[in-house]
């Protein structure tokens, strides 16, 4: 299966294409995107309870005794890092909100 492209079949939800699944329920007929949605609903919804499940049971805290600072530091850095190009290109499609964006983070950075 080819994931979808910028034919319109993501972006344009009258155009249902050959590549929409049947739902099994009463015959509907779900598009790509509606598939993905739920499956990124489920991800966060197992991840949120992962969580639930370290703040209560306490082993939140015996993970922080061995991840510390100059564990996470990095971590987070190789994530955000490669965004900066998709970021960028963001940027260049909207001025208004790379101006609006810029003065918030400042604010927000600060407080």
């Amino acid at each position: 299966m080819q994931c979808a492209g910028v034919n319109g079949d993501v972006y344009n939800s009258s155009n249902i294409s050959a590549t929409a699944a049947d739902d099994g329920k009463d015959g509907a007929i779900d598009a790509p995107w509606q598939r993905r949605m739920r499956e990124l609903q489920g991800a966060v919804i197992l991840a949120s309870l992962g969580e639930v499940v370290l703040g209560t049971t306490g082993l939140i805290g015996v993970l922080v005794r061995y991840i510390g600072p100059l564990t996470i530091a990095p971590v987070i850095t190789m994530i955000a890092l490669p965004m900066v190009k998709l970021s960028a290109d963001y940027v260049q499609q909207n001025w208004g909100i790379a101006f609006l964006y810029v003065p918030l983070s400042n604010v927000l950075y600060i407080g």
